[in-house]
């Protein structure tokens, strides 16, 4: 398990309001438990459209069930609104994330894996990394389960005593909690026992790292 000087401060990039719940909410929980600072940035307000063209899910609504979620776990959070499923790596949005990484003296950056299929979750760690040269440690979570191979873990925290904050958090999205009707709630059981056994606790959450500076 990785250990924070009392200084630290962590940023997690996120496509979508409710990635950082997915890949990251335990674990967010267990930093800010230990006073780590923890500021998430989300890059797209959310709302997206079925193959027949209706809204499956309000902009405002999204971004409200983010603010829920963020008070629900401790973290703060801004959203910068761009267009969900129109994400591109852009200098711009690098810069964005620059100037969060510098202004917050982060040392740890979290973003989705690069192999992700959802192309917004690709872009956004793409652009994370761009931004991460100064930053000592970044972690790679997995969102869902519709990954280009298999996603593979180096990293694990334990949240076994924060499984349940996670949850919680989860359900502020009611939306998208109604229309996976139970799979949120069933995989992230199942992938958080499975990695928590890899790693010789209760429950876990997993990342990959390319680089991990240890204290």
């Amino acid at each position: 398990m990785m250990q924070h000087h009392s200084a630290a401060s962590v940023l997690c990039v996120a496509a979508h309001p409710d990635d950082v719940e997915l890949m990251a909410g335990g674990t967010l929980a267990r930093w800010l438990r230990q006073g780590i600072k923890v500021h998430v940035l989300t890059l797209t307000h959310g709302s997206w459209r079925g193959v027949e063209g209706d809204e499956q899910r309000d902009a405002e609504d999204a971004i409200a069930e983010e603010q829920a979620a963020a008070a629900t776990i401790g973290y703060t959070v801004e959203n910068l609104r761009e267009q969900t499923m129109e994400l591109e790596f852009e200098d711009r949005l690098v810069v964005e994330i620059l100037q969060r990484v510098e202004k917050r003296n982060v040392d740890t950056l979290v973003c989705p894996w690069d192999r992700d299929l959802h192309h917004d979750h690709e872009i956004a760690s793409r652009l994370a990394v761009a931004a991460s040269k100064r930053v000592n440690r970044v972690l790679m979570g997995q969102i869902n389960h519709h990954l280009r191979e298999v996603f593979a873990p180096n990293v694990f925290v334990d949240v076994t005593e924060t499984w349940s904050t996670k949850i919680e958090a989860l359900k502020c999205y009611e939306s998208e909690w109604q229309r996976t009707n139970g799979e949120w709630e069933a995989f992230q059981d199942e992938l958080t026992r499975y990695y928590g056994r890899l790693a010789g606790v209760t429950r876990a959450e997993g990342f990959r790292t390319t680089k991990l500076l240890l204290p």
